[in-house]
């Protein structure tokens, strides 16, 4: 027996080995990236923890309005279209071979309860981007629909965010024309290869020729050109796009044989700064916030400059705290007045040359009129609501808009507690929540 069993040990460290390098594809479930997304899809790739100095072309995928969830239960729907599809499907090459150099990338498909703003997309970025070896001048955005708007939105609405990404692939993309967007991409010479079909009757294809025709009729056109391919088809869902040999004959004017080597060929110029954010965390006390950030590697820093802001786009100065011109740092700021509403807080690294980064984006809710955060609203199929107060046998119950009953029961959770509704039919209802017998009502919409 004791050969035997030596050669199944074998067997099984062989296993380990080959997969210590393997590309994996695994779903985030329950994961609070920023305050409406609560789950995503990673994607790694091969040798991702073979250097730990080595970064990755990080590309962002973002789902359709019909795929919104929870970012547990309903995660899985974020595999039905793009690229969360090949890799599912094992359809994804391992690299892309650009330029005589090989690449890699890491993919994450978040999942949104609401349609998200570029707020959330840039919070969203930022905590990928603190807990990823990402190669932060090769960050790339794709979507389809509610997803491909988010693409335009994100790239065009605000210059310090569209200079951020490397290059965008909306594909049938939701999202009302503007020219300031158009003008914004141009001014960053930012690449675009745009989808669409002719026949679209969900989001017209006028939209994606507005902004590419636009963008390129600026006052100074872009280098490159904003590009776009229509297809004659009456679909919504641009399914060519993502096909690996889409270009395979050069029949379109755009480098690569896929939208993903076409990326490749793209990246931004970022400072990096040499400061090494170990962690950065914002924890409630009493009526005030507390920061506490690590640093390590203080090369040439002058310091933290504190900002705070009410929506997570525009930020004010609260703070500055010195670098200690050590190795590593520990160091701590209390907003001794938060806003009494949500928190958003971020660190602006500065260096004595006065080049900066940005920190990822935290939150606290300082709401005065309630003690929980009560998520999403609209709903669809379940209720979120978080405290810091553990529930334990809490009393919930829903009216209808007429005052009846429509459900009842008890809460025991710890700082998030999900009621199902889908049961419920579409309207208007009122939840009352009772903790220490303080009744506390929220409006919400079932749909």
């Amino acid at each position: 027996m004791k050969p035997f069993r030596l050669f199944l040990l074998n067997i099984l460290f062989v296993i380990i080995y080959l997969n210590a390098g393997a590309q994996s594809f695994s779903a985030k479930p329950n994961v609070t990236t920023c305050p409406i997304s609560n789950g995503y899809y990673e994607y790694l790739p091969q040798g991702y923890y073979n250097n730990a100095n080595e970064k990755f072309p990080l590309l962002i995928y973002i789902h359709g309005m019909g795929e919104l969830g929870n970012g547990s239960s309903d995660l899985n729907k974020v595999l039905i279209s793009g690229t969360p599809f090949q890799i599912n499907n094992g359809q994804f090459p391992a690299s892309f071979n650009v330029n005589g150099q090989s690449f890699k990338f890491i993919v994450i498909a978040p999942q949104f309860t609401n349609n998200p703003w570029i707020g959330h997309v840039n919070t969203f970025i930022d905590y990928i981007v603190s807990h990823y070896k990402v190669d932060v001048n090769r960050i790339y955005l794709s979507g389809f629909s509610m997803g491909g708007g988010t693409c335009w939105a994100y790239a065009g609405e605000n210059l310090s965010y569209g200079s951020r990404i490397a290059a965008i692939v909306p594909t049938a993309g939701a999202w009302q024309p503007s020219l300031a967007i158009c003008q914004n991409m141009a001014a960053l010479n930012l690449p675009i290869l745009a989808f669409h079909n002719s026949g679209d009757n969900i989001v017209s294809s006028s939209w994606t020729h507005f902004f590419v025709d636009n963008t390129n009729n600026a006052a100074t056109p872009p280098t490159p050109r904003a590009q776009k391919i229509i297809y004659n088809s009456n679909a919504h869902y641009v399914s060519q796009a993502f096909d690996l040999n889409l270009n395979n004959n050069g029949q379109y004017n755009f480098p690569g044989k896929n939208i993903y080597e076409w990326m490749l060929n793209f990246k931004r110029s970022t400072n990096v700064v040499p400061v090494q954010l170990l962690g950065f965390n914002a924890t409630k006390q009493q009526n005030k916030s507390l920061l506490q950030w690590q640093t390590a590697n203080e090369l040439n820093s002058q310091g933290f400059e504190i900002q705070r802001s009410a929506n997570a786009s525009n930020w004010t100065a609260i703070g500055f705290v010195n670098s200690a011109g050590a190795t590593a740092g520990n160091y701590s700021f209390t907003d001794i007045a938060p806003l009494h509403k949500i928190n958003y807080y971020r660190l602006k690294q500065v260096d004595i040359n006065g080049s900066f980064t940005n920190s990822e984006i935290k939150f606290l809710d300082f709401s005065r009129n309630s003690r929980f955060l009560f998520y999403p609203n609209p709903v669809v199929n379940e209720i979120k609501i978080a405290s810091e107060l553990d529930f334990k046998n809490v009393p919930f119950r829903i009216y209808t808009a007429s005052g009846q009953l429509a459900l009842q029961t008890k809460l025991n959770a710890s700082g998030v507690a999900t009621i199902p509704v889908a049961q419920l039919p579409k309207g208007s209802y009122v939840a009352e929540i009772i903790v220490n017998n303080i009744p506390e009502k929220i409006k919400f919409i079932k749909e």
